[in-house]
C-alpha cells in the first residue's frame, strides 16, 4: 500500500489528485491518501449547486464550490477538516462494501475513548452528552465512492475541528430562492466535532489535526497489516495534477454546467419593489426562460434568455437596464 499526504490545500488539486490516482498511476497499487483543503463546499458529481449553497455568502467569505467525481452529498471542508480516500484495484465485492473501509476508522476512534459507530448511510457517528444530559448521536464522517472499469475509490471527511457555523451558513439555501430540479438533494444531519467531544469526555491528550492525521494513518496501515511506501510525487506528475486541475475541476463547465436542467423561482428587488422571477435552466447553466409577470420588468429580461447563468454574464445586462450591484446579489 502507497501511502500518500497531499502536497497541497488547494481543493481543486485535491479532486483532481483522487482522480489522477484512479485514472493515470498504476493500475495495480492501492492508495491511502489524506489531504486537507483551504474553506471549500464540494458536491457530489449529481448535484444541482443551486440545491446545495449560499453563493453570496461563498462570495463573501472566499469559500471554493466544487464538485467531486463521486457520488452522494454536499460537505464542507476546511484545514480541520481530515479527509481520507482508499484507492484500489477494482474488487467487485467491495464496490459499495464501505464497512471494509469505516471499521479500521471506528476502531482508532475507540482507541481515543469515543463511541463510534457505523450509520445506516455508510457514515460515522458519536456517543455525545446534549446540553439537557441525554445520550445522542452526531455525524462525523460522510463518505462517496467511485468506480471506472480497473479502479475504485471510497472516500470520505471527518470532522475535527471544523468551523461548524460557516458549514451551516454555506449550506443554507437563502429564503428567496426555491428550486426545483432532478438532482440528488444532501441529506442533512446534525454534525459534531471530534475534538468537541474529546475535550467533553476530558481527553488527557487532545491531539492537534496534524496528529490525528498522523495517528490515524498509522493505524489503518497497521489494521490492514501490509507493506508500506510513503509516496512522493515526482515534478511531472504534479504539472499533470495541476493542469487536469485546472482544466477540469476548476471550470464553470465542471462545477455549474453539470447541474442538472431546473428551475428556480427567485424573490429580487429592482428599483425598491420586490419581485418573483421564474428562471428555466437547462444542464449546461443556460437560460432557457425567464418569467415575472411585471410586463415592464418581463420585457427587459428577455434578454437574458441565452445567456448563462453567471453573475459576470448577467451583470452585463442587468446593469445597463438600471439593476444596481446590491440588488444583482438578489438573483444569486
Amino acid at each position: 500500500m502507497k501511502l500518500i499526504f497531499s502536497p497541497s490545500h488547494y481543493p481543486f488539486f485535491n479532486l483532481a489528485l483522487e482522480e489522477y490516482l484512479s485514472n493515470f498511476m498504476d493500475k495495480e497499487s492501492e492508495y491511502l491518501l489524506f489531504y486537507r483543503n483551504t474553506p471549500s463546499l464540494v458536491m457530489g458529481k449529481n448535484q444541482n449547486a443551486w440545491e446545495e449553497m449560499n453563493y453570496n455568502y461563498l462570495k463573501a467569505q472566499k469559500i471554493f464550490l466544487s464538485r467531486r467525481i463521486s457520488g452522494g452529498g454536499t460537505v464542507y471542508h476546511d484545514l480541520k477538516n481530515l479527509n481520507f480516500s482508499f484507492i484500489k484495484p477494482l474488487d467487485t465485492k467491495k464496490v459499495a462494501n464501505y464497512d471494509s473501509f469505516l471499521v479500521p476508522i471506528v476502531e482508532f476512534l475507540k482507541t481515543l475513548d469515543l463511541h463510534a459507530s457505523i450509520g445506516k448511510r455508510s457514515d460515522i457517528w458519536l456517543e455525545t452528552q446534549s446540553k439537557e444530559g441525554k445520550t445522542e448521536k452526531r455525524k462525523i464522517t460522510g463518505t462517496a465512492q467511485y468506480t471506472n472499469k480497473n479502479r475504485f475509490i471510497t472516500h470520505g471527511t471527518l470532522l475535527f475541528d471544523t468551523d461548524l457555523e460557516k458549514l451551516e451558513k454555506a449550506i443554507t439555501i437563502p429564503t428567496n430562492v426555491e428550486v426545483a430540479s432532478k438532482s440528488l438533494k444532501s441529506v442533512r444531519s446534525k454534525v459534531i466535532n471530534i475534538k468537541e467531544v474529546l475535550i467533553k469526555n476530558r481527553a488527557n491528550n487532545i491531539l492537534t489535526i496534524e496528529e490525528f492525521e498522523e495517528k490515524l494513518a498509522h493505524f489503518i496501515l497497521l489494521y490492514f497489516n501490509k507493506p508500506v511506501h510513503l509516496y512522493k510525487f515526482k515534478k511531472e506528475e504534479i504539472d499533470e495534477i495541476e493542469k487536469l486541475a485546472e482544466e477540469k475541476y476548476k471550470s464553470f463547465e465542471w462545477v455549474w454546467g453539470r447541474s442538472p436542467a431546473s428551475e428556480i423561482i427567485r424573490k429580487i428587488i429592482f428599483k425598491n419593489q420586490e419581485y418573483s422571477i421564474k428562471i428555466k435552466l437547462n444542464r449546461g447553466a443556460i437560460i432557457q426562460e425567464i418569467n415575472t409577470k411585471n410586463d415592464f420588468l418581463n420585457n427587459k429580461l428577455q434578454k437574458l434568455v441565452t445567456q448563462i447563468y453567471k453573475k459576470e454574464e448577467l451583470e452585463k445586462i442587468l446593469l445597463p437596464i438600471g439593476f444596481t450591484e446590491k440588488e444583482i446579489k438578489y438573483w444569486f
